[in-house]
């Protein structure tokens, strides 16, 4: 369940590569290849299956946000839908996410007190989702080749030995973090952690996965957590009731379903 600028997560540690920057500008191309080959191997691990889940949201200032979530995937595009369920001022908003391998995006959202549906923006992508550290952009997968890639180091965390990919957006105008640093474990191609960066190439924030299980025979990210290093407040999602091959309404992906 994660995305653009992916998902899903990274790490305090990495702070020392931002500044190494200048030495491993010149790493060879198989590196280059290697890092990327590794991203495209996550990208294409996703479950492909119709899903669903509840998702708890919460952070530091001691707020609390129930979301529904609805995947399900359609030749090269996967398609998210999203419900808030609580708390009331928030009731009815909802989202929907179409996520091509190739070609624009579109992220729409339905707004109950304007009652009709907007269609997000580049800027509007660049907002906090609900009120939490975690950015509309980052529910949305990464188009591969938006990136440039390579290998940076090596790191084992939560007993993963995890190769090190940073990733630089190749248009960064439209993009809400400069670079990223993406701690992956090549073995069961998940990502641990990821660094993200701020236009100031300082780190901004720190996405982790705390908890990974197998459902249905699928590694699943059951709690991730998104802190901003500019001034330590975290926000937190927790998936439940997860479902894969799920029974999903047939028009939920409809713009019609967002206004009904």
């Amino acid at each position: 369940f994660v995305k653009r600028g992916d998902g899903l997560m990274r790490v305090l540690k990495m702070l020392l590569l931002g500044l190494t920057g200048a030495v491993l500008a010149h790493v060879p191309a198989s590196y280059a290849d290697e890092a990327r080959d590794l991203m495209q191997k996550v990208l294409e691990g996703v479950p492909k299956v119709p899903f669903s889940a509840k998702i708890k949201l919460t952070s530091d200032r001691g707020w609390e946000r129930s979301v529904t979530i609805l995947r399900a995937h359609q030749e090269d595009m996967e398609k998210i839908y999203l419900e808030v369920s609580a708390p009331n001022d928030m009731k009815d908003t909802r989202f929907l996410l179409f996520d091509r391998l190739n070609g624009k995006d579109e992220q729409w959202m339905y707004v109950p007190a304007m009652k009709r549906s907007v269609q997000l923006n580049n800027q509007t992508r660049k907002q906090e989702f609900l009120g939490s550290d975690f950015a509309v952009a980052d529910l949305v997968r990464p188009e591969l080749d938006a990136y440039a890639y390579k290998l940076v180091g090596e790191e084992t965390l939560e007993g993963r030995v995890c190769q090190l990919v940073e990733s630089l957006p190749k248009n960064a105008a439209d993009e809400i973090y400069s670079k990223s640093i993406i701690a992956v474990d090549p073995k069961d191609l998940l990502i641990v952690r990821t660094l993200l960066f701020g236009s100031d190439n300082r780190p901004l924030k720190s996405w982790t996965i705390d908890k990974y299980e197998k459902k249905d025979g699928y590694w699943t990210p059951l709690d991730q957590r998104m802190v901003n290093l500019q001034n330590n407040r975290w926000s937190r999602i927790e998936l439940l009731d997860v479902k894969y091959n799920a029974e999903l309404p047939s028009d939920a992906f409809n713009k019609s379903y967002l206004t009904r």
